[in-house]
């Protein structure tokens, strides 16, 4: 219900005009006066007794000619006035001015108006990330609101998006909007992340493609130009960032004259009066692509229904005072039900305009086969209209070196190279620039080369290349004749390098070989697929050439892997082992490779790569009869071919979300809510779970899923994980450390039995174990406050976790714990160790013995080793624990 209008003075009534929205009006508030609605209790400039300031700045308006029109007075900061009639006349309070989305709201609940108007936002942003796939999951999303008026749209955003949303620059011309703006976001704290800018949103200061999202609303009516607006936009967004703007446009009906149009636009002060068809062409000259609009006029007149509502309401139920004070709600009862009828004989509309930045492509190299583009959203750079290149195209023969990779434009992000290795690219330059290295044809290139080289494996190892032109005997066959050979299924094979081909190879291996012995080096061992393919981990190079009957590297080439395969190496082979080189030929040592074949010190070598490469015609290798080399051939097809340049546009597609595609996100989430199943489910089967309470999340693009509550965990399933718990703990808890940590990606909050006591003591808990090394320095620790069901605890669960860098668990005394860190696989694992860890501290305890604590050195040690790649929680125990759970 709006307020009551009593009079009790004869205050004369106050002016107030918007450009557009409502028309002209007057205001007579008894209650507030004019200092206090400008400047707040502290005003003591030049105001009279009247309410008239001495100084004079005369607001702008628009008076129907059929109106009654009383003498405006001149007043200063007219958008202050302005919002505190809008507040008072709706009677919501609130700082939310634009128009709203009304879809599910009721219009008789208080504050309608301003809920609207923030729902409007939402609908916006949820616009937003829909256009901005690739970066749902960034916690560094930054965007600028053009003409942001009081600010409203950008805080409300940037607490509800606050792990996504890092930077959020607010752009508007009026100073006393802005002081306002930027004393709510101090008082907020969230003067890190949004900045407030005094500025016109055609001409600001902002950096040149910085932000992921342009978001404006009804700014753009007031533009002196539209398409000097909109080019701005397109500036300062990022290349395949989004610009997404509500306004109100120039109706289209047919039925309406030109003359009428135009008077309205003229009536108004309206530049560049353009109806949606208009604006689309606009924006796109201003270099957008793919613009759209969404007409939401409905809910336009929504809005000035309720505006009509609240205005009525007064006129007939509440005292007005003088009759000049009646006049002024008439006249503004009038307009509205001019604007509602304009609305519908569609003399104007409003709805959302939204857009993408196109992402401009430069080949620098002829392609294998024709690249044709087919994605709008990809453009060719042309520098003589300016325009440089955000992806560059290379391919093997095209050497980025450190200086070409400096002098590429500021603007490049993207190399895509068509070919398998990047060691003609220097990776350093591009990580230090910030640019991102990829490979097209990648999948198709891994089929060909593992096809490859398994058919070489089985070829060497049966000696089948020293038959070629081998005559078969006239006399004297038997069955033992040339059967030296070695089967794969008996080999001992041994393969450097666990990469994507490596890893397909290993697995075609043990499609035909089941019972093959292969073993691997790698600087990253991985303990999960090595379980999987019953693979033997050889730490040392040399020992591992002296077991296998052929050594196969699969290595990149890096400074670390040049000679890799030295005499060191070669000398430990077996006489009748073989090498087969499918790396880069500087792996290889050529010269100590070709001793060793000279002498027979190892039986061959097939080699698709050599150094040099190619190797000169008189090379001793050619003249060897135990070295087979072939051109670089593993990939020669046009099948690679074809997938090297039809790949550019997806990967393109794929870096900068143009796609539209949300199957990788259905099958991400498919995968964290099996994993999450999964640790609901193991929880209960270890006797770690407290019936229906208790909470386990992740983080899924901008929210997370979790506990759902009232379902017990051993009957847990995929489809039973959701976005808000009942538990409003849960969401308390979740969405604090989430907050504090943006790095984390999981969290589980348990009460088990033993964590819980530890949680009680006053030392808390004691890490003597060497799985306690896992929590050695990385437990933080929080006071029981009651239950956490009150978000005012939020701050102070994240203080706690901020207190203790690098910490994985947070103890909450007399309560229970929570762990966190990258994954779900990983977090479970932390809280089974950690709860273990604290049964046998309370056991010490119980024995009444001396404790005997490890040496601070040696926990350090165990605490760096305990997260090395391959000890890692959940590394090696997930997949095993995987195998008992089942959701038929």
């Amino acid at each position: 219900m709006p307020p009551n209008y009593n009079t009790t003075s004869a205050v004369e009534p106050i002016c107030v005009s918007d450009s557009f929205h409502f028309s002209s009006f007057y205001w007579r508030e008894s209650n507030i006066s004019l200092a206090a609605l400008d400047q707040g209790d502290d005003s003591t400039t030049g105001v009279e007794n009247n309410g008239r300031r001495s100084r004079s700045e005369t607001i702008g308006s628009e008076v129907d000619s059929d109106s009654p029109v009383l003498k405006p007075f001149t007043v200063a900061n007219p958008d202050r006035v302005k919002l505190k009639f809008y507040s008072n006349v709706l009677g919501d309070n609130s700082s939310f001015i634009h128009y709203g989305k009304w879809d599910g709201l009721d219009t008789d609940h208080p504050g309608a108006y301003g809920r609207a108007s923030e729902a409007m936002t939402d609908y916006m942003f949820k616009i937003s990330s829909g256009l901005l796939p690739h970066r749902a999951e960034a916690n560094d999303l930054s965007y600028v609101d053009l003409g942001s008026g009081t600010g409203a749209s950008a805080i409300h955003l940037t607490q509800k998006h606050s792990l996504q949303i890092s930077e959020a620059t607010c752009v508007n011309l009026c100073h006393e909007q802005n002081i306002d703006a930027k004393a709510r976001v101090s008082e907020l704290n969230l003067s890190e992340k949004i900045n407030v800018v005094d500025a016109s949103f055609d001409d600001t200061p902002c950096p040149s493609n910085h932000y992921d999202l342009a978001f404006s609303q009804d700014a753009f009516i007031h533009a002196i130009s539209k398409e000097r607006a909109y080019a701005e936009a397109f500036r300062i967004t990022k290349p395949g960032g989004a610009f997404v703007f509500c306004d109100l446009v120039c109706g289209n009906d047919p039925d309406l004259s030109v003359q009428e149009l135009a008077k309205f636009a003229e009536k108004n002060r309206i530049n560049d009066w353009l109806n949606p068809g208009q604006t689309i062409k606009t924006c796109t000259n201003a270099g957008w692509s793919d613009v759209k609009f969404i007409d939401l006029s409905t809910d336009l007149r929504i809005s000035f229904q309720l505006m009509l509502k609240k205005v009525t309401f007064v006129l007939e139920h509440g005292d007005t005072g003088t009759s000049s004070s009646r006049l002024l709600f008439m006249n503004y009862r009038d307009s509205i039900c001019r604007r509602i009828t304009q609305i519908e004989r569609g003399v104007f509309m409003w709805g959302v305009f939204h857009m993408r930045k196109p992402v401009v492509l430069q080949v620098t190299v002829k392609p294998p086969v024709p690249f044709h583009r087919t994605n709008h959203l990809i453009v060719d750079a042309n520098e003589e209209n300016g325009e440089q290149a955000n992806v560059v195209v290379v391919d093997i023969l095209k050497k980025m070196q450190k200086e070409t990779i400096d002098a590429l434009p500021s603007t490049v992000e993207l190399i895509i190279t068509m070919s398998a290795g990047l060691d003609h690219i220097d990776l350093d330059a591009c990580k230090a620039k910030g640019v991102v290295v990829k490979n097209s044809g990648r999948d198709e290139i891994t089929a060909h080369v593992v096809q490859y080289c398994l058919s070489f494996i089985i070829i060497g190892l049966r000696d089948a290349l020293n038959q070629l032109s081998l005559p078969f005997p006239a006399k004297g066959w038997n069955l033992n004749w040339n059967c030296e050979g070695k089967p794969l299924t008996s080999a001992t094979i041994a393969i450097i390098g666990l990469g994507h081909i490596a890893k397909a190879l290993i697995e075609e291996i043990r499609k035909i070989g089941p019972d093959a012995r292969i073993i691997y080096n790698t600087r990253t061992r991985d303990c999960d697929f090595e379980s999987k393919h019953n693979l033997m981990y050889v730490a040392d190079v040399a020992d591992l050439a002296s077991q296998c009957d052929v050594l196969v590297p699969m290595c990149a080439l890096t400074k670390q892997t040049e000679h890799l395969i030295n005499q060191d190496v070669i000398s430990q082979l077996k006489p009748d082992a073989g090498l087969i080189n499918m790396s880069r030929g500087k792996v290889v040592d050529t010269d100590a490779l070709t001793e060793a074949l000279k002498t027979k010190s190892i039986k061959y070598a097939i080699l698709d790569t050599t150094y040099p490469e190619p190797l000169p015609s008189g090379h001793p290798l050619w003249n060897l009869d135990n070295c087979f080399v072939f051109p670089h051939y593993a990939t020669n097809t046009m099948a690679v071919r074809e997938a090297l340049v039809s790949e550019i546009e997806p990967i393109i597609a794929d870096h900068y979300g143009l796609g539209h595609s949300d199957a990788r996100r259905k099958a991400e989430e498919k995968a964290l809510r099996f994993d999450l199943a999964v640790a609901h489910r193991l929880t209960a089967k270890y006797g770690m779970d407290m019936l229906v309470w208790n909470h386990i999340s992740a983080r899924h693009r901008t929210g997370c899923l979790i506990t759902p509550g009232r379902k017990m965990w051993d009957k847990m399933t995929p489809d039973d994980l959701v976005y808000s718990s009942s538990n409003v703990t849960a969401n308390v808890i979740h969405d604090a450390l989430y907050s504090a940590r943006p790095d984390i990606k999981a969290i589980i909050h348990l009460h088990t039995p033993a964590a819980t006591a530890v949680s009680c003591l006053e030392e808390g808990f004691v890490p003597v174990t060497q799985d306690g090394a896992y929590f050695y320095g990385k437990v933080a620790n929080y006071d029981w406050d009651g239950l956490s069901d009150d978000a005012a605890e939020g701050p102070a669960i994240a203080c706690a976790v901020k207190a203790v860098e690098g910490c994985n668990t947070l103890l909450m005394h007399n309560h229970g714990f929570v762990c966190f860190g990258p994954s779900v696989r990983h977090v479970w694992v932390l809280a089974y160790y950690f709860e273990k860890c604290c049964e046998i501290q309370l056991r010490v305890m119980q024995s009444g013995g001396k404790l005997r604590r490890p040496a601070k050195v040696v926990m350090q040690k165990a605490a760096e080793d305990s997260y090395l790649p391959e000890f890692a929680p959940g590394v090696c125990e997930w997949e095993a624990l995987c195998e008992d759970i089942s959701f038929d």
